[in-house]
């Protein structure tokens, strides 16, 4: 015996306060945690199998328990070493049955079904007060506490909730100043996306790592915009507040066109500016699956060396975790805007020394040439 020690990651599950990790172990088919960036709750999945059907008899679980999980990794990067993934709190709002085989389904999410900011709506007339104040009554309405990470912290002088849920209100007027919003189990939290890209990456993956299990990546025009423009009229002061903001997306002509109450110049420039940053951000996007890395979490960043034009550092919108037989992490990816402009300069300059348009691409047996007649390779 060489006296190596095996790799090996499990699921520590708490449901209802009771720790049941050994009890479901046996049952065990898979187990997902889903970590957002923004918008959306977070989320768990356990899989189960079932074939003495006593999940979906005597033991059926009830919306609403509360489920406490964690992802423990044992001997991963170093033997002898435990390190663990606390996924935080979450509510059942689903449970699925099915077969053959028969396996029980048991669905929860972060943002907990009961909080009134999520489920009730309201209508109220917001005068005088700043984007902080309304998140901040909204987190103490429903028992949390308010992270607020943003130097942008818009006043209004008249905003109107309309049969929506707090959250809901909330998420759309964070967006208009590129805030993001997600909630935890105990936090409701709001930071500035443009911020956090800034922030260093936690990881670097490079092509050919053994870790990479797939891999892609898209640049697109579809859905992105060259410039932006907002036009409102205040029907009480009678002035039209205006402005117009260009864009850094590639190979577009298409202009976003914004219709909606600013209170100044000021602040309808701001908002063209946010609308058309937040159109633009999914430009240039991946998705990569590797084996298990606790480091990946939505909001992080991560930098991709050696794929070429899709170099540089991207924002991790949504990393999922998923134990079953192995480990593994799925990442959905967007570029940040510093690196998309690197990769729109360096186009640039390859562009000036080869003085124009490569033209269409000519295949003749194993040899790509250029249709203006330059070879490519061969």
């Amino acid at each position: 015996m060489d006296g190596h020690q095996a790799r090996y990651a499990e699921v520590s599950v708490i449901y209802e306060g009771v720790n049941i990790s050994r009890d479901i172990a046996p049952y065990l088919v898979s187990f997902t945690y889903t970590d957002n960036a923004s918008d959306k709750a977070d989320d768990i999945s356990l899989t189960l199998e079932d074939r003495a059907r006593l999940w979906c008899g005597d033991w059926f679980p009830s919306k609403g328990d509360k489920i406490r999980a964690s992802i423990i990794v044992h001997n991963w990067e170093d033997e002898a070493k435990t390190e663990s993934l606390p996924c935080g709190l979450f509510e059942v709002d689903q449970i699925e049955c099915s077969g053959p085989p028969n396996q029980v389904t048991i669905k929860a999410v972060s943002t907990l079904v009961s909080k009134p900011m999520r489920q009730e709506k309201h209508t109220k007339a917001w005068e005088n007060v700043t984007l902080s104040s309304i998140a901040g009554d909204f987190a103490n309405k429903s028992g949390l506490s308010l992270f607020w990470d943003s130097s942008e912290d818009p006043q209004f002088e008249r905003r109107e909730q309309v049969e929506i849920s707090d959250l809901e209100f909330l998420s759309g007027l964070c967006r208009d100043y590129g805030i993001a919003v997600k909630v935890t189990d105990t936090q409701l939290c709001c930071y500035d996306e443009e911020k956090y890209e800034e922030h260093t990456s936690v990881a670097e993956l490079s092509y050919g790592d053994k870790k990479l299990i797939r891999w892609s990546f898209s640049s697109k025009s579809a859905g992105t915009y060259k410039s932006a423009k907002i036009s409102y009229h205040d029907p009480v002061k009678d002035e039209t507040f205006t402005a117009e903001e260009a864009g850094d997306a590639e190979g577009t002509g298409r202009v976003l066109v914004i219709n909606q109450k600013a209170d100044n110049e000021a602040d309808a420039r701001r908002i063209a500016q946010k609308k058309l940053r937040s159109a633009n951000k999914k430009e240039i996007t991946g998705n990569i699956t590797l084996m298990g890395d606790l480091r990946f979490v939505g909001g992080s960043n991560i930098t991709i060396d050696g794929f070429g034009a899709f170099d540089g550092k991207y924002t991790i919108e949504k990393a999922s975790h998923s134990v079953g037989d192995s480990y593994t992490t799925k990442l959905d990816l967007r570029m940040g805007g510093d690196s998309k402009k690197s990769v729109k300069k360096k186009k640039a300059q390859k562009g000036r020394k080869k003085g124009n348009s490569p033209g269409r691409l000519i295949y003749t047996g194993d040899n790509v040439y250029y249709g203006s007649g330059g070879k490519l390779n061969g």
